[in-house]
């Protein structure tokens, strides 16, 4: 079967209704989706990024956005789309990613949040040309999953420049009203570079104008110590920021916390049955010294960031966290994320403790002195206390995390 057949064919059983109530009922729960899933509608980048971490190869990935006056490009250089790809993104909530433990999507619903954008989105991939477009359709249809086969002949001038001329692998086209509105708003959201920190895969952004590359976010790494490996976030040739990082990356399931994950039929499967989970810090370092963040910079990330600031750690923490579809609240009342936290605390002190032993580069001279050790400990006994004794967040964790009143231990 050629690749346009399969189009077409999907499009033929997307489209098809017997029941006009059934097409209607299934449009409006799609319209509200799209529209819903976050307060903050640039946000949705985050969904196209994480979509890019998830299909990267193991070096050299980058994802670029290219504003031209209607539309924004969105590209990268992972694996192009599969059929078993192109099934998920015209279904709702079943994600082929969904029993992948190296992949951070699993809901089936992330990409979904262009359409609250635009009504017109295009995906170029492998031969696979084919759009969603809501005018299309002379009756009213969940035009979110029907893919429509697109010639390149008939795309704008400058996408169909970009589409037959690009070596990226996936080009998603995103047709928008005001693409310089968001254009300002993406700069908002990368001009820290945090957004690389804990991607998997992906370690630079590009953002273009008519074709000619605006700047560049990415990050390097060194040679890892036993208690960080050095980070350094750049734009363009200027570094914005240093941080400390440090991985967990074999994390037992404990037998218990098992078993009440195979009965929380709320957790999704590939957690439900995993035995090892991941996590990892993040301490900013400035002038050789570590910095403690304040509460507000201080967010919680699910490979990507959160709004969570609640828990005001002084550092950034990053782990497979269960969070609302907009990743703007942690479900708090899951087996898995009560466990998680725990695990943090259960983690955490031990790494305070190689990072004050340490004297090598960036903190030679500089080495961490005992007070700041002690004010980091404080701060998180006091977050985690603070939110294991609240009633709507059950921390789990092995010792009592109560803030001791000697500054020193």
């Amino acid at each position: 079967m050629s690749k346009q057949a399969f189009i077409d064919n999907l499009y033929t059983k997307r489209a098809t209704y017997t029941d006009p109530d059934q097409a209607e009922m299934a449009a409006n729960m799609l319209e509200t989706l799209s529209s819903d899933i976050y307060t903050e509608s640039q946000r949705f980048v985050f969904e196209l990024i994480q979509n890019a971490d998830d299909a990267a190869h193991e070096t050299g990935n980058e994802v670029r956005f290219d504003f031209f006056e209607n539309y924004l490009l969105v590209s990268h250089n992972g694996s192009p789309f599969t059929v078993a790809d192109i099934e998920s993104i015209t279904g709702a909530g079943s994600s082929s990613k969904k029993n992948d433990p190296t992949k951070t999507g699993y809901k089936g619903i992330g990409f979904k949040s262009v359409f609250g954008k635009s009504d017109w989105v295009g995906i170029f991939s492998d031969g696979y040309h084919f759009r969603f477009e809501k005018d299309f359709h002379t009756t009213l249809l969940p035009w979110q999953v029907i893919p429509i086969w697109t010639e390149a002949s008939a795309l704008a001038s400058e996408v169909r420049r970009f589409v037959e001329t690009s070596d990226y692998h996936v080009t998603t086209a995103i047709q928008l009203p005001d693409a310089a509105a968001l254009e300002h708003e993406l700069e908002e959201l990368l001009h820290n570079g945090q957004i690389l920190l804990f991607l998997r895969q992906v370690n630079t952004i590009k953002v273009a104008r008519q074709g000619q590359v605006l700047y560049t976010i990415f990050k390097t790494v060194e040679s890892a110590t036993s208690a960080y490996q050095p980070t350094t976030l750049w734009k363009d040739r200027k570094a914005t920021s240093n941080w400390l990082v440090q991985r967990f990356d074999q994390l037992p399931v404990d037998a218990e916390t098992q078993k009440e994950l195979r009965a929380d039929k709320k957790t999704p499967a590939k957690l439900r049955n995993c035995s090892h989970t991941e996590l990892a810090f993040a301490a900013r370092v400035d002038s050789g010294r570590i910095r403690a963040l304040t509460a507000e910079e201080s967010l919680l990330f699910t490979y990507l960031p959160t709004k969570v600031a609640d828990f005001g750690f002084p550092f950034l923490v990053n782990g497979s966290f269960l969070t609302s579809a907009a990743r703007e609240g942690l479900h708090e009342d899951r087996v898995w994320n009560q466990w998680l936290l725990g695990l943090v605390a259960d983690n955490l002190f031990a790494w305070l403790a190689q990072l004050a032993s340490q004297d090598g580069p960036p903190l030679r001279g500089a080495a961490l002195a005992a007070d700041a050790i002690s004010t980091f400990r404080q701060r998180v006994k006091e977050s985690l206390y603070r939110k294991s004794q609240a009633g709507n967040c059950n921390v789990r964790l092995r010792s009592n995390p109560k803030p001791n009143t000697d500054p020193h231990k």
